[in-house]
């Protein structure tokens, strides 16, 4: 398969400035019309050009993943959803399916309405191709098949520079794209180059220096401590391929290289690029399950003390967490409520800026996994509508279950009450897509869903990178502080609360989209979503009852059974008792 933008980049190219032409040169009516007929030519080309025409499945299955969360998105007049509300539904999807922060699409400090969710193609497409797609957004219905297109389109930009890359490891070798490789020596020697070249973009300046290549490639795992571990998951990916398209090769062709082709070399990059975030998220899960053991199993507030997070620096045992307070802060992972006992939220710092990785471009860089889409969109798919009453969604909670969280499971008081709270923000209806109902899914996944910012934050959580470039400072912090934090903590009076209860409540609403919600009324499945989920729990409850009696049956019939046994001569009596 070859790469999206080249195998018809040229006529592409050669097209649009002829389109581009046209357009130029009307004026007035006729002006206008070529430039209509120019932007529905070139949204068909760009189509196709980005591989979507070709490919009407990869857009079906896009929208299936995508459909349970746009169903519960408020939409406007038209029937679509704006543009806030798409940037937003693009964040949760690289997200939650491939780990990719994308740059002008994931949270930048500013509203989600603030920019577009074509800003990021401005610096990588010709503007007018980008001109003619903001006007698609702005003035036409944004629908789930617009949608799909847009994450799509998204996913070809970080394809190609992948793409790019390879084409970079071809020429360090002077290796042709239009001839195969020599044997499954070379195909290998272009696999661990491209991973080198990808996941350690500095050493593409070595390209140009083969025996400096050479040392580098050798060493790559003291540069890179999980180079092995991704290599092994490398090799698993070759073979679940050559598993897939086994059917589409000659198992008896004299070529050794199964890869030996530059578009199949592009199809292993491809597949690289789509799942190397899920893959990387194993590590996230394991510097979860680290955090949560740095304090013991009584406390579920998802926090750890700060003093007790620098703990395993201090005493030798590991060199993991080591960001100091105020790099910690920018994150949105820091819990000041208590200033003797400061805490590390355990979500926000997982899924900060902190653990991406970043790549040489700029527009996307691998993160952990935000575990909390997978439960909105449990809960979306339930609810298919942008509000819900707290009724209905307290019984859906209790019923999901989570890495930490079990169920089924009685909600609080607390958390009752504070669904109650923000209901009566909004007419008697919980909206799903808010800060508040970020707040309180926090409160109810402790671990999972993150503590959404403080309204009016503005400032965009950085990498290490960023902080030290704009800071002039490192993010580590000092050994002294870290003594300093562990001797504020040892020396505080009283315990520390450390349930859902004590954790800190606002009651600041600010909404993902401007379109009104109270128009929006009850949704109409609900009282039979609510009727059936309580048939569901009655029938599960009269199933337990029921295996139960069934028990108790078995047990009363075991032991007449026995007793006729111990005592033949009793159950031989007649019903009046005589012999």
């Amino acid at each position: 398969m070859a790469p999206a933008f080249r195998p018809r980049s040229c006529s592409f190219l050669a097209a649009l400035l002829s389109l581009v032409g046209v357009a130029e040169a009307g004026h007035g009516f006729l002006g206008r019309m070529n430039r209509d007929l120019v932007s529905q030519q070139l949204q068909t080309e760009l189509m196709a050009l980005l591989g979507h025409g070709a490919s009407r499945e990869r857009l079906a299955r896009l929208e299936d993943v995508l459909r349970p969360m746009y169903v519960s998105l408020p939409k406007k007049k038209d029937g679509g959803i704006d543009q806030g509300m798409a940037r937003y539904a693009l964040n949760r999807y690289f997200s939650a399916h491939r780990g990719w922060h994308i740059t002008g699409i994931s949270y930048d400090g500013k509203r989600w309405n603030e920019s577009s969710p074509t800003m990021l193609l401005k610096s990588e497409m010709p503007a007018f191709i980008v001109e003619v797609l903001e006007e698609h957004v702005a003035h036409k219905r944004l629908g789930l098949g617009e949608l799909a297109v847009l994450a799509a389109t998204v996913e070809d930009l970080v394809r190609r520079e992948a793409f790019e890359v390879l084409t970079m490891v071809y020429e360090a070798y002077n290796l042709s794209t239009h001839e195969p490789l020599e044997n499954e020596v070379q195909e290998d020697l272009v696999i661990r180059t491209f991973m080198l070249f990808y996941t350690m973009p500095w050493s593409q300046k070595l390209r140009h220096n083969r025996t400096a290549l050479h040392e580098q490639l050798e060493s790559a795992h003291e540069d890179n401590p999980d180079w092995n571990v991704t290599m092994l998951w490398v090799e698993d990916l070759k073979g679940a391929i050559k598993y897939q398209r086994h059917a589409a090769h000659n198992p008896f062709s004299k070529k050794s290289a199964y890869f030996g082709t530059y578009p199949s070399m592009s199809h292993l990059v491809e597949q690289f690029i789509d799942g190397y975030g899920m893959f990387q998220d194993n590590q996230c899960r394991e510097l979860k399950n680290v955090l949560m053991d740095l304090e013991g199993w009584e406390r579920n507030d998802g926090r750890v003390l700060l003093s007790n997070f620098y703990s395993p620096y201090l005493q030798g045992i590991h060199h993991w967490f080591l960001e100091r307070p105020e790099y910690l802060r920018n994150l949105g992972s820091l819990d000041e409520t208590d200033p003797n006992r400061p805490s590390v939220i355990v979500p926000n710092y997982l899924y900060g800026r902190n653990f991406c990785m970043a790549t040489d471009s700029g527009i996307q860089s691998f993160c952990c996994v935000d575990q909390c889409n997978a439960l909105m969109e449990a809960l979306e798919r339930s609810i298919a509508h942008p509000v819900a009453s707290p009724g209905l969604i307290a019984e859906l909670v209790e019923a999901l279950p989570s890495d930490t969280v079990a169920a089924p499971r009685n909600l609080s008081s607390s958390l009752r009450w504070k669904l109650d709270t923000i209901a009566e923000q909004h007419g008697g209806h919980v909206p799903l897509h808010g800060r508040l109902f970020a707040q309180w899914m926090h409160h109810a996944f402790p671990n999972e869903c993150e503590q959404p910012r403080a309204v009016g934050v503005t400032e965009a959580p950085m990498t290490h990178d960023e902080w030290r470039a704009r800071r002039n400072s490192s993010t580590q912090v000092p050994k002294k502080v870290m003594q300093q934090l562990e001797d504020l903590a040892s020396k505080a009076e009283g315990p520390a609360c450390q349930n859902e209860i004590c954790m800190s409540w606002t009651q600041e609403e600010e909404l993902v989209s401007d379109i009104d919600l109270r128009v929006l009324g009850r949704p109409r499945a609900e009282w039979p979503q609510i009727q059936e989920h309580r048939l569901r729990r009655t029938l599960r409850s009269l199933a337990m009852c029921g295996a139960v009696v069934a028990l108790i049956a078995t047990l009363f019939d075991s032991l007449r059974r026995s007793g006729s046994v111990l005592w033949p001569q009793v159950a031989k009596k007649s019903p009046s008792g005589t012999n």
